[in-house]
């Protein structure tokens, strides 16, 4: 039996490493960066367990010979972000359709300028040589009114081009927000964390300023879940992130984390002072009956459970998140419904 074992832990083994080749192959293929997102994106796609995800990409390889970094960058926003294909295609393809019209125009100015100088050269050579100057002034004239309306024109489709440019980013900058925002409660979502704690990790470096992290966990959420139904818990869910994310001002950047989890970011912050403020939020919410609204149905009493970090000397991103976690651990072993501060 121990053989057994032995042999499929190898066998599973033997199993990532091929799929971790597979990946760094497909990266090093496509000239993506290995990064996180796409690391992600790749596993996904040689997992073979979306087909969507799979579909768009086999579309973006075979229409652009490979897929290149701001594609793949798409549709990884795509997976965070609830955009569906058609949105992401759509986008994508106004892009490439006002790039090439604006490369059109450009290319076409520069036709006639050069059109109109060689014309230009051959009149003002006839032009030492005519008998009549007066015609050859009149053919310049009328070269010169030409290249005046071809440029009036190629000014007006190149602002028409740039309005519908205009139009497409805020459509980007619609996408960018909903890549980086929580569907349910409307917080920001990880991947919108990730890249704030990176810049507030920078910014405490740099200004040599405090930094405090809380992880925040919705106290017997399954079984709550369990009890009412998932329509009630997405309910609770709204409920607590609108409630950590009320107090929310410049310095303090709340989030979802996943599920039934909240991250709190508080720059400029030490541990001893995040606490009042997130033990206020806590004892508010603990404090209330919670009711179904159509109904007048009690639910009972709600909590939630929070562990707070201060950056250290030598913190990450990672290791500050891991030092909160496990304060909130030991806040769900001492009782719950209580906020615990790492050492």
């Amino acid at each position: 039996m121990r053989e057994e074992r032995i042999a499929e832990k190898s066998a599973e083994r033997d199993e990532w490493r091929r799929l971790y080749d597979m990946i760094g192959k497909l990266l090093f293929d496509h000239g993506l960066e290995p990064s996180p997102s796409n690391f992600d994106l790749c596993h996904r796609y040689l997992s073979g367990r979306d087909g969507e995800l799979n579909a768009t990409i086999d579309r973006a390889i075979a229409k652009d010979g490979g897929l290149s970094e701001a594609v793949a960058s798409a549709i990884s926003a795509k997976l965070d972000s609830g955009l569906s294909t058609d949105e992401l295609s759509r986008i994508a393809d106004d892009a490439q359709n006002y790039l090439d019209q604006m490369s059109a125009i450009l290319s076409k100015s520069g036709d006639d300028a050069r059109d109109y100088g060689q014309a230009l050269e051959t009149e003002a050579a006839g032009l030492t040589r005519s008998s009549s100057p007066v015609v050859s002034v009149e053919t310049l004239v009328s070269l010169t009114r030409s290249m005046i309306e071809k440029a009036q024109a190629a000014e007006e489709d190149l602002r028409r081009t740039e309005v519908q440019m205009s139009a497409m980013r805020k459509d980007l900058a619609s996408a960018q927000q909903k890549a980086n925002s929580d569907p349910l409660t409307g917080l920001p979502n990880r991947r919108a964390l990730d890249q704030h704690l990176r810049g507030a990790f920078e910014n405490a470096r740099r200004a040599n300023t405090p930094l405090a992290l809380a992880i925040c966990d919705i106290d017997h959420f399954k079984q709550f879940n369990d009890t009412h139904g998932h329509q009630i818990g997405d309910e609770v869910i709204k409920f607590v992130g609108s409630s950590l994310g009320r107090p929310a001002n410049n310095d303090i950047f709340a989030a979802r984390y996943g599920g039934e989890e909240f991250v709190l970011v508080f720059e400029r912050a030490a541990a001893a002072d995040a606490l009042p403020v997130l033990d206020k939020i806590r004892a508010t919410i603990a404090a209330r009956e919670l009711k179904v609204t159509h109904t007048g149905q009690s639910l009972g009493r709600l909590s939630f459970s929070g562990g707070i970090a201060h950056l250290n000397l030598h913190d990450s991103p990672g290791s500050i998140l891991k030092r909160a976690d496990a304060a909130l651990y030991q806040a769900k072993q001492g009782g719950r419904n209580r906020i615990n501060t790492a050492e």
